[in-house]
């Protein structure tokens, strides 16, 4: 509590006068004895003792009179604050501005971030020469004097002017704790963070996951030893949200197609939130590469309410597309009306298929129908270029190259191809091993064991003829995992792999090898089809073959579908659309075998970026490459340059779907989490002084004391008017009987 006329806390001194004439009207008379009102001395005695706790009590109310008085006129203010501005004392502010995606939205007619701008500019003003500011924000490009502190407030103005929303997501508690350490260093006497944002609960949960990771006891350490200087210092929170505007948004688009081939139609379902609390209709546009190429009848959607939205569309070329899906009209907030994809066709998959020797008859290769399968297509391209190889070709061939390898009933390897294959695996290859005649168990598990268990999903048992072991001609095809991507479309209707007989098959004891999946087992419950993750790559193997001799597989319905599906499934083809967060960095992983010279960046912009990797001087080379610039939403493409094979990486980056939230963090909650940390929620935006002058002068408490003093007053008044009147009835009533008997006496002594 502060006094703005301290003076006259002296008259308070006055309350001593309610005393002294307490003490003078407490002078008792001369005794002089009357010996006939000696009865009325035992009453007179408890008269007397009552009212000098009466006379006590008024006394006190009197003084607290006074008191009072001299209080109110020293015009005290209570505040837990330091002066914000003025007062010859320097003062350093902190001013966290919320750019993020829901700043974006309409507010009173107002886009909110224009109302956080006009905010700051209040704040600048205030200053002083010689007030130290820094400025920070949730997001977008990084200006150099971002989080400084600095006399010269130029800087910041011209940072305010030049900043815009971004579409990233704010971590307002990440912000809070920079800014303390930040003012834990500077030397002003007075230290305020400023918080201009709409308050959104989604900005605030670093600050409970802090709290929920480190526990109160560890929260508080890092308390006093990074902010002890700054713990009282207050946070105000200027509150940007008001009366939004009804809003509609496009939190995800999802697309599915059978395989990634041009003219093969695509599945896209499109997922709509309704933001606001009143009904609303929503139109869909789907842009391809720039071209408008499809429109949504008229969508209601209910108050909250979500909606999923189908449609097919159709891609005529091969190539990397760029989609866009937008909303048609105006709402609330444009960042979250369109959302961006990617979707890659025929791009050539490389596939490997070795084989231990090649037949001068092609149907007669062990490798035929698998090859027939990979390549249906001969005019118009196909999303899989295959390359045919021996045994011998693999010791010489770049590996890195292939997406997947088909081994197709070779022989047990030698230990220099078996090591390259290991190592193609290891690096994010797919090896692929079909049985045969050629196909000893005992020799592929130890080329296995001599590969550290890296090149087969699970170990092999015997080879086992259906009508040598069971006396039936053959098995059949019973299950197949419906929750494998590749095959889930396969199941319906089961005759569809009921149908394959299976006549001949290597044993794969699945249950010997940890994660080793089941694919595909036979009527008696033996694995058919397993397969393994192992480091960064799979292991595959058929227990069968795919040619005529141990099965029919290759003349079945399903034989092209699934052969296609799984080579798409292990290549990545379904994975092609690679989605990211705006502000989240874009990384490429690189193999050991890949050692490119460079990356080139095409940004949403259409500017080309050539970045350079380090290179670290190992053999192993850089593991990843990390691209942080994604500030801006759309397509980002990334090439690997100089590398062993041409890669290309397609990104769409889009808003976090959450920025959509309009839901408010209770204010009640925040003060929790901050603990004993004082806040003050300025409600007006557009208007500060009011905010500004409780900083500066706290809150008067004249009018508190004047209405005690008025209080005090009556009941003073009240209670002396009640007392008086009946300690004279009280006292006739002890005297009356005295007098009686006195006037008793007399009578009969007459």
């Amino acid at each position: 509590m502060t006094f703005g006329a301290l003076g006259f806390l002296f008259a308070a001194a006055a309350a001593i006068i309610p005393v002294v004439l307490h003490m003078i009207n407490r002078q008792r008379a001369k005794d002089l004895p009357f010996s006939t009102l000696r009865f009325l001395r035992i009453s007179v005695e408890k008269t007397r003792r009552r009212r000098r706790i009466q006379d006590v009590f008024l006394m006190l109310l009197r003084m607290a009179v006074l008191v009072l008085i001299a209080l109110g006129l020293a015009k005290p203010t209570l505040t837990s604050l330091k002066s914000l501005f003025g007062g010859g004392a320097n003062t350093a502010v902190a001013i966290i501005l919320d750019n993020s995606a829901s700043m974006g939205a309409v507010d009173s007619d107002r886009i909110r971030f224009e109302t956080a701008l006009g905010a700051a500019t209040q704040i600048m003003d205030e200053l002083q020469d010689g007030d130290q500011v820094a400025l920070y924000l949730t997001g977008g490009p990084e200006f150099p004097e971002l989080g400084r502190l600095d006399r010269s407030h130029e800087k910041v103005r011209q940072i305010l002017s030049q900043c815009a929303v971004s579409y990233e997501r704010a971590d307002l508690a990440v912000k809070v704790h920079d800014a303390r350490k930040l003012l834990a260093k500077a030397e002003a006497p007075n230290k305020q963070i400023f918080v201009i944002s709409d308050l959104q609960e989604l900005s605030w949960q670093g600050l409970k996951r802090q709290q929920d990771e480190a526990g109160a006891e560890a929260a508080e350490a890092r308390l006093r030893d990074a902010e002890r200087a700054i713990r009282d210092a207050p946070i105000i929170l200027v509150d940007c949200h008001r009366a939004p505007k009804p809003d509609l948004a496009v939190v995800d688009v999802d697309l599915h197609a059978v395989v990634p081939v041009a003219g093969v139609p695509v599945q896209a379902t499109v997922e709509l939130l309704n933001v606001a609390p009143v009904a609303q209709t929503a139109h869909l546009e789907l842009s391809l590469d720039g071209k408008k190429s499809y429109d949504s009848p008229a969508l209601p959607l209910k108050p909250q309410q979500r909606l999923k939205h189908d449609f097919q569309f159709t891609l005529e070329r091969s190539g990397l597309h760029r989609g866009e899906v937008r909303l048609v009209g105006d709402d609330g907030s444009k960042l979250d009306d369109r959302r961006f994809f990617t979707m890659e066709v025929n791009r050539g998959t490389p596939v490997a298929v070795v084989t231990a020797e090649r037949h001068e008859i092609a149907y007669l290769d062990d490798s035929f129908y698998l090859e027939q399968a990979l390549a249906p297509a001969r005019a118009g391209g196909w999303a899989i270029r295959t390359t045919s190889l021996t045994a011998d070709e693999l010791v010489g061939e770049p590996l890195a190259g292939y997406a997947v390898i088909y081994c197709v009933n070779l022989p047990a390897l030698e230990l220099d191809a078996a090591e390259r294959l290991r190592t193609y695996v290891e690096h994010g290859g797919n090896l692929v091993w079909i049985a045969g005649d050629n196909v000893r168990p005992d020799a592929y598990n130890a080329m296995n064991d001599d590969a550290r268990g890296q090149l087969l999903p699970a170990p092999l048992r015997e080879i086992r003829a259906a009508r040598a072991v069971e006396g039936r001609d053959s098995w059949n095809v019973t299950y197949l995992d419906k929750e494998h991507k590749a095959l889930a479309h396969l199941v319906e209707p089961a005759a569809l792999y009921q149908s394959i007989l299976v006549y001949t098959h290597a044993r794969i004891d699945a249950k010997a090898q940890p994660g080793a999946r089941v694919l595909a087992r036979l009527d008696d419950g033996e694995p058919l089809l397993v397969q393994r993750r192992v480091e960064q790559g799979t292991v595959t193997m058929l227990g069968t073959s795919m040619h005529r001799g141990w099965t029919n597989l290759p003349v079945r319905k399903i034989f092209l579908p699934l052969v296609a599906r799984l080579t798409f499934d292990l290549a990545g083809a379904d994975q092609s659309r690679r989605d990211a967060l705006a502000g989240a960095p874009l990384v490429i992983p690189l193999g050991d075998e890949i050692r490119p010279g460079g990356v080139e960046v095409l940004p949403p912009s259409g500017a080309t970026l050539r970045l350079n990797l380090a290179d670290d001087g190992e053999a192993a080379g850089p593991e990843e490459f990390r691209y942080a610039d994604t500030h801006d939403v759309g397509i980002y493409v990334l090439r690997l340059l100089e590398a062993v094979r041409h890669t290309q990486y397609a990104y769409a980056v889009n808003l976090d779907p959450d920025e959509t939230s309009s839901k408010k963090i209770d204010r009640e909650d925040l003060q929790k989490r901050f603990g004993d940390t004082p806040l003050v929620f300025a409600d007006d935006p557009d208007d500060l002084s009011g905010t500004f002058d409780w900083l500066r002068e706290g809150t008067s408490l004249w009018e508190l004391f004047l209405a005690a003093v008025l209080v005090v007053l009556v009941f003073e008044t009240f209670l002396s008017n009640q007392l008086t009147p009946k300690q004279a009835d009280d006292a006739l009533q002890h005297v009356a009987p005295g007098l009686r008997r006195l006037a008793g006496k007399g009578r009969s002594a007459a």
